[in-house]
């Protein structure tokens, strides 16, 4: 997956969130380096709206150098910030809370149902 297809899901993952970004006082700026395809990304939270795009972001608050599969997983709810930052699946140079930030906007991760007792 290149950044262009990554921005394209994530941005399709938050989008739901667009009540939540408009809650966000500060400019929330974080760029992505993509480990497995050379080639970067950013997510910006201003003014109460989300911007995921496939660019370098130059004025950055926090840089964060993950897998697309590992973006991916974040972003869909499947894998925790704390639990990615914990067993080194993403590493964050910067202000690492305005990352964690961006956590309110991922939509939880939906259990699967126990199939019905006959």
């Amino acid at each position: 997956m290149n950044n262009i297809e990554l921005t394209e899901k994530i941005s399709a993952y938050l989008k739901g969130s667009k009540a939540k970004a408009k809650k966000f006082n500060d400019l929330v700026a974080v760029h992505f380096n993509l480990l497995d395809v050379s080639e970067n990304m950013y997510i910006e939270v201003k003014e109460g709206v989300i911007s995921v795009m496939p660019y370098e972001y130059n004025d950055r608050q926090a840089t964060v150098t993950a897998s697309t599969e590992t973006l991916d997983k974040l972003f869909s709810g499947a894998l925790t910030m704390d639990d990615a930052i914990a067993n080194g699946y993403v590493k964050v140079e910067g202000d690492i809370e305005k990352f964690k930030a961006l956590e309110v906007l991922i939509p939880s991760a939906k259990a699967e149902k126990a199939p019905a007792k006959k």
